[in-house]
Order: structure tokens, then sequence, then C-alpha cells
């Protein structure tokens, strides 16, 4: 087989696709998973190539070879899929050229004689009609586009518009053997999306990207710094290695990377512990801009608490919205724990119909609320005031009224007080409350107050009205508005 038929010959097996990348790229790919739940890089470009491909979502470490890797994967879809387009679009114009200065050598080298035409600045297309360009971070470029593969590197740094955009442009298209004959067979190409990022903020895109793949069955391909770390040599001492910590001697044993370990040891001394278990161990997100950084899904999500003497106090926190949510929480109080033990999140829906949604959940009869004191004025869609139908439903209703600084100071003091103890705990089911507590955030640049995002706010909120009307002493009289 000549030199030009082993580059485009299809890869039939993984070893087949590892050796291609080696032979032509001079690609090392690691192919073992070091840390527990993690995947090897050579994970993803197996998923990518081999067709039927599925959507993606691959969380890396900064300078683990995502982008080299998902450049890599284009060249393999541009040789071997022929008729396939494939597009890059980066969380910002420079970031889609890398992933392309990491694809356009490796092209030129090697397919020079497959260009079909001039290649342009940021775009080219082969012989076999395949295709690749780059896309800038804004709607215009991605609507109205049909292609196979697109490829968004550093999601993170997207606009939430455009990455929503992005998901409406992939179709599956019937690929023909190579030169067109039917001696090469046909197989579809899918039309897919792959997401490329670090993930160093709780209430970031790549986030709720993670969360959303998660539930809907897309994989999650996730490794860190020891996934790529180069073998550590016999000579080294363990006992002295700044990376001792992390490593605990594995990567004499299982670590086959490209990082060096001098520079794992110059990064972790430049960087705080936060960031380097957030951008490079990938192990949680910083929680630098946190309103709720000791919370702990390990430590305050559970199915049950410990029952205790006192018979559970039923309170329901709620938070009115019409075109922003309305929010009800359902919480039991035992002594001073509090345990949220479901939740409601509805817009576009007026009270009586909540509070008829609410008598049908599996609760029992609750009748104490905590709420809005804004609840008090008329509500705009019936001209009578939340807190009266409420009433006149049979509800006894705390509306008392506070800062916002002083609630969520309750909400902290519940979820780890100054001796230590844990007095908040949060029912799984309640997906988009542990959700909040954990992407609820100041802004950047710092502030005393929390972001008003529309998305985590409103559950907090409720949660805080809750912790304001039960702190209240015995016999002081409720605050009217």
């Amino acid at each position: 087989m000549s030199d030009r038929e082993k580059l485009l010959a299809p890869c039939t097996t993984a070893d087949a696709l590892h050796a291609w990348a080696k032979e032509f790229t001079h690609l090392h790919l690691p192919r073992q998973a070091v840390c527990e739940g993690h995947d090897a890089p050579f994970d993803y470009l197996r998923s990518a190539y081999f067709e039927p491909a599925k959507d993606l979502v691959i969380w890396a470490p900064r300078g683990g070879g995502k982008t080299r890797l998902g450049a890599l994967a284009t060249l393999l879809d541009l040789l071997h899929k022929p008729g396939c387009a494939v597009r890059i679009l980066g969380g910002s114009g420079e970031q889609s050229m890398r992933m392309w200065e990491h694809l356009w050598p490796d092209l030129e080298r090697l397919a020079g004689e497959e260009f079909d035409g001039k290649p342009k600045a940021g775009s080219v297309r082969l012989k076999n009609g395949s295709s690749c360009g780059v896309l800038t971070q804004s709607q215009r470029a991605v609507r109205g586009l049909r292609l196979q593969k697109l490829r968004c590197d550093e999601v993170e740094l997207f606009d939430p518009e455009v990455w929503e955009a992005a998901q409406l442009v992939t179709r599956s298209i019937k690929q023909h053997g190579q030169d067109g004959d039917a001696a090469g067979g046909s197989s579809n190409i899918a039309g897919v999306v792959e997401a490329f990022s670090t993930l160093h903020r709780p209430y970031g895109l790549m986030s709720r990207v993670v969360a959303e793949a998660r539930e809907r069955g897309v994989r999650v391909i996730k490794w860190c710094l020891l996934e790529v770390l180069e073998r550590c040599p016999a000579e080294r001492d363990c006992a002295t290695c700044p990376l001792w910590d992390e490593c605990r001697g594995v990567a004499k044993s299982k670590c086959d990377g490209f990082v060096s370990i001098d520079d794992a040891i110059a990064m972790k001394r430049r960087v705080s512990r936060e960031t380097w278990e957030a951008e490079m161990l990938c192990r949680r997100p910083s929680r630098k801009e946190a309103v709720f950084p000791t919370f702990n899904v390990d430590e305050h999500v559970a199915e049950e608490i410990a029952a205790s003497a006192d018979d559970p106090v039923r309170w329901l926190g709620i938070d009115f919205g019409f075109a922003n949510p309305f929010v009800c929480l359902w919480i039991q109080r035992r002594g001073d724990v509090s345990f949220v033990v479901d939740e409601y999140v509805q817009p576009m829906r007026l009270v009586e119909e909540h509070i008829a949604h609410i008598r049908q959940r599996p609760w029992g009869t609750v009748r104490r609320v905590a709420c809005d004191p804004a609840g008090n004025g008329r509500n705009e869609q019936t001209a009578q005031s939340n807190v009266a139908l409420l009433r006149r439903a049979g509800f006894i209703v705390k509306s008392r009224g506070s800062q916002i600084v002083a609630g969520l100071e309750l909400i902290r003091a519940a979820l780890l007080s100054g001796s230590g103890e844990k007095r908040l705990f949060i029912h799984p089911r309640c997906k988009r409350l542990i959700a909040a507590m954990t992407g609820y955030h100041y802004a950047d640049g710092g502030s005393e107050l929390p972001v008003k995002d529309g998305v985590y706010d409103h559950l907090v909120d409720a949660l805080r009205y809750y912790f304001v009307n039960t702190s209240v002493r015995e016999g002081v009289k409720e605050r009217r508005y």
C-alpha cells in the first residue's frame, strides 16, 4: 500500500486509529485513564471518529491537549469521510484560530495534493468534497449553517445565545466510498456537536452544558493533568516531589502523557490551590465568587436526615413570579435542622393555579408559608395581593422583610455554623435548588449583592424568605407591609 493509500484509508479499529495518529502526526495519545472516573484522551478521538458518532462534551485541563485533539479529529474527518463538512467555533476569534493553527500544518503537509482549489484564510475544501472552516463567535455566523461536525472550543467563553443557536446547525448525511464508487460502500456521517472546555466556574456555561449532558445521556469525556502527565523516571524521589498529593506514585506506573513533570510543578507553584484543583485537576469549579462557598453536594444533599424527638414542622418557602418563575420549596424543620424535600418552579401561571398544584403534591397539608413581603402588594394579573390569596386559601403566611445580605447570612450559618454544625440539607430531587446553591454568585470585580441572573436567584430567594421568617423569636410580631 502506498503512503497516499495509507493516509486516506479509513481506520477500522481503535489500534489502527492510534497507529495512524502516531505515524502521520507524530502524536502519542495516552490510552489509559489514571484517576477514578476519568477517561483517557484517546477515548475522545475514538468516540469522535467511529460512526455513528454522537454529541460529546470534553472536560479537560488547561494545556491538556483538547484543542490539539479536536484538530486531529477534524483532519481525520476531512481525509476519511468524503463530503463531511466541519466547522470550528471558539469562545473568541482567537480561540477558534487555535484549533485551526493545529490543523493547518498537518493539512498542508499531508494533504496538499488533495486541496480543491486554493485554500482561503481559515477555510479549506478537499477534492473528496469534505470541508472545514473557522467561524466567528456570533449568531450571524452560526445561523443558516448545515454541516456534520461542529467543534466548539472553550465553551466556557461562549455567548449563551450563540451556543443555543449552534445546537441547530448539524445534519447527518450519507457518505460514499473513496472515489465515489460502489466498492467503497456507504455509511452515514452523523451530525454532531462537540463541546471542549475547562470548567472553572460553577455558574458558567460549561457547568450548565455538563449538567444537561448528564441528564440527556450525552457522554462527558473527562481527563485531568495526570492523564496527560509524562511517565516519572525511577530516579525521582516521591517523598520530596511537589506533585505527591495528586500523584501518590501513579506517575511511575500509569502516566504516559506529554506534559513534563517539571512544567507541572512550575505551574502548581504559580497558582492558588483552588485554581489548581479547578483548572488542572478538574475536581470542582472554583468557588471564588460563590455566595455559598461552604455548600457541598456530598455533605448537604441527602435522601433523609436523622430523626429527632421533635415532630417535623412543615413550611413552604415561596418566591412570587409570573414572567419570572414562581418558586415553592417544601421544607421540614426538626428543631433547628431544615430539610428541603421538594421544589416547584413554574412561570406564566396565576397564584390560584400554583395553589392547586401545591395541594396535589404528596406532602400532606402544609399550612405555614414564608414568602416575599412584596407579595402584600396587588398582583397585576388579579388585582389582589398574593398574600391575601394564600390566606384566603387557608395558609398561615409570614412575610417579614429583611436585607438580602442578612438573609444570606442565615443560610450560610445553616450550611456551616461557626461551631461546625450543619443544619440545612436538601433532597436530591431538588435539582434546581442544588444547582442554585452551587451557582449563585457575585459579579466579577466585587459586589456586596449577588447577581440577579433569573436562573438561580429566585430559588435562593424562596429559601431566604423561609430562614428570615423562621428565625423570628417567639412572641415577636410579624412585620406587615
